[in-house]
């Protein structure tokens, strides 16, 4: 009996020492509720510095003071999952509140930040980038069918990265934000035109 006891024991431990090396190579998704910060307000001056900030309605909340939904963006990669915040599936327009160059943020109507699986979409934010409407916009996605490229059509149907005018209001999923160096896996070379 004892025997069985100390070789479950082993095991449990070895089970959670393996699931916690394989969890610390992927960037971490923390729950929504800590790292974002809800404010109310309107327009990009209501945005903090080094932040993507989510508004509530169209033009930055420009027609009424509305909530505004801040993710940090700091020198670490950061996924926020929205399954279950106030946040999800709400905003309706943005602005990333950093400089120019070297900090990116992205946009997924999914929970899962990135391309894994089947399908995904998103949009990326750029320093000083607003988008007064999160419907109409240029972004990147995965599907599924024949791709365009270098004056050639593919000769089967594939899984592959096209770019796409996207319509994301009331569809944020997950929030990515970082260093530009560190989110290159959210910017995957486009397959070509569907």
């Amino acid at each position: 009996m004892k025997k069985l006891a100390l070789s479950t024991a082993l095991a449990a431990s070895l089970l959670l020492s393996l699931t916690s090396a394989a969890q610390s190579a992927e960037p971490a998704v923390v729950p929504a509720d800590p790292a974002v910060q809800e404010h109310h307000g309107q327009g990009a001056g209501a945005c903090p510095r080094m932040s993507l900030c989510l508004y509530q309605d169209f033009n930055l909340n420009a027609e009424n003071p509305g909530k505004i939904w801040v993710f940090p963006v700091t020198e670490d990669r950061i996924d926020v999952s929205l399954k279950g915040h106030p946040a999800a599936n709400q905003p309706s327009s943005g602005y990333m509140n950093a400089p120019s160059s070297g900090w990116a943020a992205y946009l997924f109507p999914d929970y899962i930040c990135g391309f894994g699986g089947d399908g995904g979409e998103t949009i990326q934010f750029f320093g000083g980038r607003r988008l007064d409407s999160l419907d109409g916009v240029n972004g990147r996605a995965k599907r599924y069918g024949y791709f365009y490229k270098n004056g050639k059509w593919t000769t089967e149907k594939k899984w592959g990265i096209t770019e796409q005018t996207l319509y994301l209001h009331d569809r944020a999923g997950c929030v990515t934000t970082g260093p530009f160096n560190s989110t290159d896996d959210l910017r995957p070379p486009i397959d070509g035109d569907m």
